[in-house]
């Protein structure tokens, strides 16, 4: 019997389709997934955020974060609904990350992809949270 523990997959396929089509997307850009928030803003002991992995982030190749990408099932969607945006997305935002929540079951091409991190505005009056990648 061999007691060693089994590797899993880093990324489910869902996560797989999307981490290919960034990559595709954005050359030349550093594509990093299960991101811990705490590597892209300042928590400053924030309870329920402080453990929080963003799916994937897109970098400029200096590995500054341009977009926070996630992918939601429709039970995330749903339950979002009524409660608006979740913490870590107002934090992102007020740093000057994009974020984008991708339905896991549609994930757009990647034209679709470049559009989406081009044309989402950012917070103009955003204080600057962003730490500096390490």
């Amino acid at each position: 019997m061999d007691d060693r523990a089994a590797g899993r997959a880093v990324l489910n396929g869902p996560e797989r389709v999307l981490y290919g089509r960034l990559m595709r997307a954005f050359p030349g850009h550093v594509i990093l997934a299960q991101v811990a928030l705490s590597r892209l803003v300042a928590l400053d002991g924030r309870g329920a955020v402080r453990n929080a992995v963003v799916a994937f982030v897109v970098c400029r190749p200096d590995f500054t974060a341009l977009a926070a990408i996630e992918l939601e099932g429709p039970a995330a969607r749903r339950g979002r609904g009524a409660r608006g945006d979740p913490p870590q997305d107002r934090l992102l935002r007020a740093a000057g990350i994009k974020v984008i929540r991708l339905p896991a079951e549609d994930i757009p091409p990647e034209p679709a992809l470049r559009a989406l991190v081009s044309t989402l505005p950012l917070d103009p009056s955003a204080p600057n949270l962003m730490r500096r990648a390490s």
